[in-house]
């Protein structure tokens, strides 16, 4: 598979930064369902499901102001090695993408659906079982599956595929690649493989040492377990999306994050909601089906022309 290689000094686009900017600022409003809902259930909201008691108003004035930080200095970085966001950059300037849209969507599905089955799994058998015992010693109840409404999951995964790819991998991941590619490049500009692996590495660590600090904010004990599952789990999707970044842009490793999210933040809820077991099978079952076609949709959508056609003709002769 082919990746996409952008140019390195690249000119600044006061329109990919506002868009950009944009996108953010309304995953911020979109996770203030779900982050109260959070905070109602561990009894630390306020009326107006504010933890600081900063107004709303002159929260989002402020991070609004946050935002436009990350992203402006993110894009500045992403523009002199070589990433970015080549298709909102094609679509501005009139200028083919070297892959087809759809195959990014189909190569995020499928590593959307593998990081989301994996933590699942991992999640749900080797690490919850023994955290929730350790909870429960302190009296400090764990949500279960389905608690959240399904809507409020699919808006915290827009907030989670634009705001934390815009952080993690445009501002965090540009940034260790900037200074590392500053003494180990190419004759382009563009830092070495090691340094991008260096740089994915790292900020997958953040990416789940950012969500221990919440887990800090709703009373969880800092034990190794927690801290293990944190940067594991956490760590796991972070370098995939990193990878996504790298090879593709920062379209697909939102687009990744926001599917991944997708099926554990708002199908796996919906299959638990329902009351009964025989609603809850066929919920589960629904919800298996949509995974299992697309991901032969995004299967047969990487496989190259001519091989289908290879494919055709043969079965054909059969």
């Amino acid at each position: 598979m082919n990746t996409i290689i952008l140019g390195t000094k690249r000119h600044w686009s006061w329109i990919i930064f506002f868009l950009l900017l944009g996108l953010n600022i309304l995953g911020a409003f979109a996770i203030q369902p779900y982050r109260i809902a959070l905070q109602s259930f561990y009894g630390q909201a306020g009326a107006n499901g504010s933890t600081g008691g900063t107004p709303f108003g002159l929260e989002m004035l402020m991070v609004s102001v946050q935002y436009a930080v990350f992203c402006g200095i993110g894009l500045l970085l992403a523009n002199r090695i070589g990433l970015g966001l080549p298709f909102v950059e094609g679509w501005i300037n009139r200028k083919p993408v070297p892959m087809n849209f759809a195959k990014i969507v189909a190569i995020a599905w499928i590593a959307a659906v593998g990081c989301a089955v994996g933590l699942y799994f991992l999640s749900s058998v080797v690490f919850d079982p023994p955290m929730i015992a350790l909870l429960a010693k302190q009296g400090i109840a764990v949500p279960q599956a389905g608690y959240m409404p399904p809507q409020y999951g699919l808006l915290a995964s827009f907030y989670a595929g634009v705001f934390e790819e815009t952080f993690c991998r445009l501002l965090g991941m540009s940034l260790v690649a900037f200074v590392g590619g500053l003494l180990f490049h190419d004759s382009s500009g563009r830092p070495k493989a090691a340094v991008m692996w260096l740089a994915n590495i790292a900020l997958a660590l953040e990416f789940g040492i950012g969500h221990l600090r919440t887990a800090a904010g709703l009373g969880w004990p800092m034990d190794p377990l927690i801290i293990t599952r944190s940067l594991v789990l956490n760590g796991i999707g972070g370098l995939a999306f990193g990878w996504l970044y790298w090879k593709y842009g920062l379209e697909s490793a939102m687009l990744a994050h926001f599917l991944a999210d997708v099926i554990l933040q708002a199908m796996i809820p919906f299959t638990a909601m329902w009351q009964g077991e025989p609603a809850r099978t066929v919920a589960t079952a629904g919800v298996v089906m949509v995974i299992l076609v697309t991901l032969i949709w995004a299967g047969r959508s990487l496989i190259p022309a001519d091989r289908k056609d290879t494919q055709g003709g043969a079965l054909k002769a059969a």
